[in-house]
């Protein structure tokens, strides 16, 4: 049985990765499809995505370059990892943020998120909840306290009131992350 390309696999074949502060983690990843990673903070996610998937593609793709151009090429090591198995060339979407906008991402740079919203439009649950239930823009905001009213003569009324309403922006940075305050 002769070798096979690395295209002609079905997945990437990620066995005992070592890297930054991954623990012998082994898995399987499904080509041509799109997959994310998520979890916690320190989870390993860039670790696994960056520093040994994506690392050793650009290292592979560094190798087919004559070696008088390899010489003025950043060296790259190879990763620690025991095996990576069906690895072709890898498209890396990085952390950095894309353009001026600090709410612009890779769906709404490359238009995917237009997309996406067709895709769940058509196939998803017609009634999802108030925009509160998956929007990070709608602020959770909360206060409660008294208002003095002055009606003449001296006389004061203070009128007490509550409110709350709950979302998941952040009501100082207005959910971009950073604050500006001006002195004036």
């Amino acid at each position: 049985m002769g070798a096979t390309t690395a295209d002609s696999h079905r997945v990437i074949r990620v066995t005992r990765a070592r890297e930054n502060n991954l623990r012998d983690v082994s898995l399987e990843i499904p080509k041509r499809r799109l997959t994310v990673f998520t979890g916690v903070s320190g989870s390993g996610k860039s670790s696994l995505v960056f520093d040994t998937i994506a690392a050793e593609s650009q290292r592979m793709i560094n190798e087919t370059y004559p070696a008088f151009v390899q010489g003025f090429m950043t060296s790259r090591a190879r990763p620690e990892v025991g095996a990576l198995e069906g690895l072709t060339t890898a498209i890396i979407v990085d952390q950095e943020r894309l353009g001026a906008n600090i709410r612009s991402t890779v769906g709404t740079v490359t238009d995917s998120n237009a997309l996406l919203r067709v895709l769940f439009s058509r196939l998803g649950d017609p009634h999802v909840g108030p925009p509160q239930a998956y929007s990070f823009n709608v602020p959770t905001v909360t206060g409660a306290g008294a208002v003095t009213v002055s009606r003449g003569e001296g006389r004061t009324m203070a009128q007490k009131a509550a409110f709350s309403v709950i979302g998941g922006m952040c009501p100082r940075c207005e959910g971009t992350g950073h604050v500006q305050d001006f002195n004036i």
